[in-house]
């Protein structure tokens, strides 16, 4: 074994006695359900939040790469598109760094996490104008199936029919920009897989949006398998350029 492996395995292992659900609970009765997070504090009492995510949002691991992104490159945004915003973590972060009166829609497909989403960001979003919408991005309007996988923190388009499932109102990106009369705009995407349903599928959805933060995912489009690696490939041919990555996370920039 590497070097570079034996790091690796140290810091999973380290990472995973941190985030331990004792480690959550301990976190929570210390901070009385206030726990600190890049800045902000989250009311953490919700039962949305499990012991897990409480510890890794104190320790700074949940979704670090796409806060550190958004905080630094999405300060003069006037519109941001969210999808996946799942806790409403990320969703904070972004609002607190628009200008007063700017907008953010914020888009969850798991019913569990988007039924009071709109609720646990009212701290944050008093200076700008907010909409959450209960939906999954996919590549066409309708119905779809929803399969969480785990814990109702993880979802993704029904492709496992032994996989718990719910059925949740679908839609396209481009229905969606439209439906919301958005032009030009950002956008924070973490929906499993589903960006390919515009990236490969309706690239021209993506017109209006001059930067994005994505986590990117392997997944399968037109019935064959798509690396995230790819996806990136493909964001990158329709004028984007990176200008930070980490992993799968990517922050991409271009100019209309």
């Amino acid at each position: 074994m590497s070097r570079s492996e034996v790091l690796l395995g140290t810091k999973i292992a380290v990472a995973s006695i941190l985030t331990s659900p004792p480690a959550g609970i301990a976190i929570a009765a210390a901070t009385r359900n206030r726990v600190p997070n890049h800045g902000l504090r989250f009311d953490v009492s919700d039962r949305a939040f499990s012991p897990r995510a409480r510890a890794a949002l104190f320790w700074r691991l949940y979704e670090r790469a796409e806060i550190r992104m958004i905080r630094r490159y999405l300060g003069t945004s006037t519109t941001v598109v969210e999808l996946g915003a799942s806790l409403g973590v990320t969703s904070a972060h972004i609002a607190s760094r628009l200008a007063r009166g700017s907008r953010l829609v914020c888009v969850e497909a798991n019913p569990h996490l988007a039924d009071g989403l709109g609720r646990r960001l009212i701290p944050y979003t008093s200076h700008v104008a907010v909409e959450v919408e209960n939906l999954a991005i996919s590549g066409e309007v309708g119905p779809v199936g929803l399969a969480l996988i785990q814990t109702n923190l993880d979802s993704r388009l029904q492709d496992d029919a032994s996989a718990r499932s719910v059925t949740v109102s679908g839609t396209t990106l481009r229905t969606l920009l439209s439906d919301k009369l958005i032009g030009e705009f950002d956008l924070v995407c973490d929906i499993e897989g589903a960006e390919a349903s515009f990236l490969l599928g309706d690239p021209g959805a993506l017109d209006g949006c001059r930067r994005a933060v994505f986590e990117l995912h392997d997944t399968t489009f037109a019935g064959r398998a798509v690396t995230a690696a790819e996806l990136l490939d493909a964001a990158c041919g329709l004028g984007f350029r990176v200008i930070e990555r980490h992993g799968v996370v990517a922050a991409l920039a271009r100019d209309l």
